[in-house]
């Protein structure tokens, strides 16, 4: 069993007990808010342990974890709905909040119905597995396995903030059919995004970020919980059924950004204003076929929309024979269009009206998809030089300079990194909240404290799109110090002084002698003089005086 005392709470990796951990940058002396789990708390009986917040918010806490049975990285899903929940001074007791008691128990019979669903379906490479879900402190846990990988949303700044269609189809089909399953069992995700899809070091998407629907809709108890661009119109809408046509629209939308660049306008917006429209330059390298598929899903009324996600996978899975799945449908598929005219009348299916009718579907999109080529704005130039010449013929994390802004894109002010800690970045929604922020690695500073940042790769002030990466680089404090005065300090009183001053864990070594002079425990001397000018890369022999070693040497002399 690993020795949990080593684990960074930021990261959950083995960073040797440093306080400032060079992984993440997380300072061990932080702690979750007084509404959270406090870092450090063991649950289920001491199997899994507690660190920093993931994010919050729709139906609770998310938590970066350790399970001790599996020696594994977990994240923990606290139940604790904003507003309708609250934290006891113990840190962890939660209760209903005052006239909440009745909307905080039914969502959470649903949070724990949600996970029981999740936990007994198949092991499948597209959802992240279910480790452990459990009831305690008056509340609910869903415990969930972790894999390496990075969101989608954070691959695609990293590519160039696209992908070609020949990624995307082979990229997107697993989990398509995974999601069809759900929806199959029962279970709607209703915040599909870039930031709910993880793009895993295999290769592979999977799913996260489950929620129980009161938190993904409007008009509820709790505080809806909606992504910008990705959620369906029907989820902004009261007294809708909210069924497995809103995770339709939310891949279609996903997969509108990954082939266009763009996010799709939010729902709310279309439902005033139905503009869907993207460049010439998009239709001359996107398959019309899977143009139209997208479209298809992407419809504001629903009954219009795609009726379910195995019905879109089938749709895209048709682009490559060069055959549109239209009017057809499968054994057990709902119909496309509801009928419109008279109730209990039929539509006459022949030859010539079906061909008519896909002429008449290509001229419609035709205009939608050559809209900006057709009628050029000021607002949405078509300019070829600001598209991505080539990319990767597969997924990769590449060296692409995602700071370039496309033509009318909105632009952001970077601010100044410097000096703040990266866990105060990352938490800092006005910091990190439009961008992408990650450690580019650590430098030695004269002039910025160990474990805070001294360096960022976008200069402050600049003026970059949305979700550009920005690095940053953590300070290692200055590389030369004058050497502390540690004798008379107790050994671990040296060694915290000596790894606060910036030295390395790995080149601080203590010998223990005995010396009658000094209480045993305490540092009798070092290697190095105190106030010499030392490099903190430099090894450090700490001499501590030791009361065995003393005992021995006397029964040696005797």
């Amino acid at each position: 069993m690993l020795n949990t005392e080593r684990l960074c709470m930021g990261c959950m990796n083995d960073n040797g007990g440093e306080k400032i951990c060079p992984i993440c940058g997380h300072d061990s002396s932080d702690d979750n808010t007084l509404t959270q789990l406090t870092i450090g708390t063991w649950l289920n009986a001491n199997r899994f342990l507690v660190g920093r917040v993931i994010e919050e918010g729709g139906d609770g806490i998310t938590y970066i974890g350790w399970d001790n049975d599996s020696n594994a990285v977990v994240n923990i899903r606290e139940y604790f709905p904003d507003g309708l929940s609250v934290r006891s001074s113990d840190r962890m007791t939660v209760t209903p909040a005052a006239e909440k008691g009745m909307a905080f128990n039914k969502g959470m019979e649903e949070f724990v119905a949600l996970f029981s669903k999740l936990s007994a379906l198949p092991e499948s490479a597209a959802i992240l597995k279910i480790v452990d879900a459990f009831e305690s402190n008056g509340t609910v846990y869903a415990v969930s396995q972790v894999v390496s990988g990075i969101s989608l949303k954070a691959f695609l700044v990293r590519n160039g903030g696209s992908l070609k269609w020949e990624q995307v189809k082979p990229l997107f089909m697993p989990l398509l059919a995974t999601v069809s399953e759900l929806n199959d069992a029962g279970i709607i995700h209703r915040g599909i995004s870039p930031e709910t899809i993880i793009v895993g070091r295999d290769g592979k998407l999977r799913l996260t970020g489950f929620s129980i629907k009161e938190a993904r809709v409007e008009h509820t108890d709790f505080i809806a919980r909606l992504q910008s661009g990705y959620s369906s119109p029907e989820q902004y809408l009261e007294n809708d059924d909210y069924s497995a046509v809103c995770d339709v629209y939310s891949l279609g939308a996903v997969m509108f950004r990954c082939l266009i660049g763009t996010t799709p306008p939010d729902a709310k917006e279309r439902l005033v204003n139905d503009k869907l429209s993207i460049s010439a330059k998009i239709t001359e390298t996107v398959p019309k076929g899977a143009l139209i598929a997208v479209a298809s899903t992407l419809k504001v009324d629903k009954t219009e929309r795609t009726a379910s996600v195995d019905r879109f996978r089938r749709m895209l899975e048709a682009v490559s024979s060069n055959t549109v799945i239209l009017a057809q449908e499968e054994n057990g598929d709902k119909k496309q269009q509801t009928q419109k005219g008279a109730d209990g009348k039929k539509y006459a299916i022949i030859a010539s009206a079906i061909t008519a009718g896909i002429f008449l579907i290509l001229i419609c999109l035709g205009m939608i998809f050559f809209k900006d080529a057709l009628f050029p704005t000021e607002s949405e130039p078509v300019d070829a030089s600001q598209q991505s010449s080539s990319m990767p013929d597969t997924p990769s994390v590449g060296d692409v300079d995602s700071t370039i802004a496309h033509p009318g894109e909105k632009l952001y002010v970077v601010p100044d990194y410097t000096g703040n800690t990266f866990n105060n970045i990352i938490r800092d929604e006005n910091l990190s909240g439009k961008f992408e922020i990650v450690i580019a690695g650590t430098e030695y500073s004269n002039t910025v404290a160990r474990g805070h940042v001294c360096k960022q790769t976008v200069a402050k002030g600049s003026e970059v799109a949305r979700d550009t990466e920005i690095g940053v680089y953590i300070s290692l404090g200055p590389s030369s110090v004058n050497m502390p005065n540690l004798v008379g300090m107790t050994e671990e009183k040296a060694y915290i002084t000596l790894l606060e001053y910036g030295f390395f864990k790995s080149n601080i070594e203590f010998i223990y002698k005995n010396d009658d002079s000094f209480a045993p425990g305490t540092v009798i001397e070092t290697s190095v003089k105190a106030n010499k000018t030392v490099s903190t890369n430099d090894s450090i022999t700490i001499y501590v005086s030791d009361a065995t070693a003393s005992s021995q040497d006397t029964s040696t002399e005797g």
